[in-house]
């Protein structure tokens, strides 16, 4: 599963939300850059646009989850089946085999396996799903602007890598609030 950053950026809202608008003020700035000078036609520049909202990623997790209403991070039983016709649960393994969960997911996620834990695993889907979303908007709407002047090709360099590094970690990390909502619910009150 995608890694968790939260941990990497300041601890003052405020200033990871000044953090997370340079960081978006850089991405653009690179992106402009890479759309007029590489071209949107260009392979190389779908990897510019991966790369930099790859990168982008773990300054946005925690100030858009802070801003996101929390019934959007409640996942209907019925998405569970679009999951599965999609394939996140491969995906979920592959990530698991390569050994990214192990080398760099797991560390960042803060999550002991313990009941006690499901919080902080809780929050650490949040801002994975948010992080990711976000980047995903960002080929989405370089993809639909790659559309509307004329660069099909290109659309395509920019939306597909985007799937993979960020579409699918949001399903995946759905999936896995799905799992831990049922787990929630299933589970006596606790005591104080």
């Amino acid at each position: 599963m995608p890694a968790d950053h939260s941990s990497l950026q300041p601890a003052d809202p405020r200033r990871a939300d000044l953090f997370a608008a340079a960081v978006l003020a850089v991405l653009a700035a690179a992106l402009a850059w890479g759309w007029f000078r590489i071209g949107p036609d260009q392979p190389v520049y779908g990897l510019v646009v991966v790369a930099g909202t790859f990168a982008a990623g773990p300054a946005l997790g925690n100030p858009i989850e802070r801003r996101v209403p929390a019934r959007w991070f409640r996942v209907p039983g019925g998405e569970r089946m679009l999951h599965r016709v999609l394939g996140v649960a491969a995906f979920g393994r592959l990530l698991e085999r390569s050994g990214w969960n192990r080398a760099v997911a797991d560390p960042m996620r803060d999550f002991d396996g313990t009941r006690a834990g499901l919080s902080s695993l809780d929050r650490s889907l949040r801002g994975n799903v948010s992080a990711h979303g976000a980047c995903f908007v960002v080929h989405v709407a370089l993809a639909v602007l790659a559309v509307a002047t004329g660069h099909l090709p290109g659309a395509l360099w920019i939306l597909l890598p985007g799937v993979v590094v960020h579409l699918y970690p949001v399903m995946l990390g759905r999936s896995v609030a799905l799992r831990l909502q049922r787990l929630r619910d299933r589970l006596p009150p606790r005591r104080p």
